[in-house]
């Protein structure tokens, strides 16, 4: 661990920090866990978070992303050095009105983003309940959708590309890519062409299989996004990237979408009481045709 801290000290011009009161604040985040962490990085640049991926791979230590750890099911959590990218990779980086897209570094929150795209009349749209709290990467990490999903949909929907760093240290661009481009991918004899060969290769061996077993639901954010890739879309590996909680990549800077920022209407709020969970569940079949902005379930 000594020589872990040292090599990170010495490419890193950030906080490195392994000390004991750190560890336990990181040790915990918005589910019910506890797990203390080898130690913290807090990049100050983009050629920080590089050199930490890039010396943790060497030493063979586990990493992982932090966005603001709000999250549930304990993912910002683990025996590894956390990577909080929320200190200072936190900026918009370009804004197109236009076009309606944006750029941005993954410590980014969701609330100041949005506040910063308020002139524009554009907005990112999966609304979260922390979303003053909660980072683009956050939710890049766990594919976060928020109340009016039925509306917008995921966060995969509204990521255009990804720049993130492989666990070697190796830097990768996440994009969608035509017929003819993916064609020379798959026969490029790169890093990169051996990604595109893998996950060409895993989508059309188990298409039929995919198409079978993955939940034809809204919300479906749990393991890898494979069947992104057998909808007829583009093929773009930023699909497989968001929602793997970190485990494939860390993201650097993402190019994302925007959507023109809801007018002010006329609102109507209706609760429904019912005898069981069941009941409610079931009842949601009846409700989707009233093309509702959001259904909430408080048990």
């Amino acid at each position: 661990m000594d020589d872990l801290i040292r090599d990170l000290r010495k490419r890193v011009a950030g906080e490195v920090l392994f000390d004991q009161m750190t560890k336990v604040l990181y040790s915990t985040d918005a589910s019910i866990y506890e797990i203390e962490p080898l130690g913290v990085v807090i990049p100050r640049t983009t050629d920080d978070a590089l050199a930490t991926v890039e010396v943790c791979g060497r030493h063979g230590v586990p990493i992982l992303p932090r966005g603001a750890g709000t999250a549930l099911a304990g993912q910002a959590v683990g025996r590894a050095v956390i990577l909080d990218m929320s200190k200072h990779l936190n900026r918009v980086l370009e804004v197109n009105p236009e076009e309606r897209w944006a750029r941005i570094q993954p410590g980014v929150v969701l609330d100041e983003l949005n506040e910063q795209l308020r002139p524009h009349d554009l907005w990112f749209a999966p609304d979260l309940s922390p979303s003053n709290r909660a980072t683009l990467g956050g939710m890049m990490g766990n594919n976060a959708s928020g109340a009016h999903s039925i509306v917008y949909g995921r966060t995969v929907e509204h990521i255009l590309e990804m720049q993130a760093v492989l666990p070697d240290g190796d830097l990768i661009g996440a994009r969608p890519v035509s017929p003819a481009e993916l064609t020379r991918l798959l026969a490029s004899a790169t890093r990169e062409g051996d990604i595109y060969r893998s996950l060409h290769r895993l989508v059309s061996t188990h298409r039929e299989e995919i198409l079978a077993r993955y939940p034809k639901i809204l919300r479906r954010t749990g393991g890898y996004a494979l069947d992104e890739f057998v909808n007829g879309r583009p093929f773009n590996l930023s699909r497989i990237l968001v929602g793997s909680e970190g485990t494939l990549a860390t993201t650097l800077e993402a190019k994302i979408n925007l959507e023109p920022r809801p007018k002010p209407t006329e609102t109507a709020l209706v609760v429904v009481h019912y005898r069981s969970m069941l009941e409610a569940l079931q009842s949601i079949g009846e409700i989707i045709p009233t093309r509702p902005g959001a259904i909430e379930v408080v048990d």
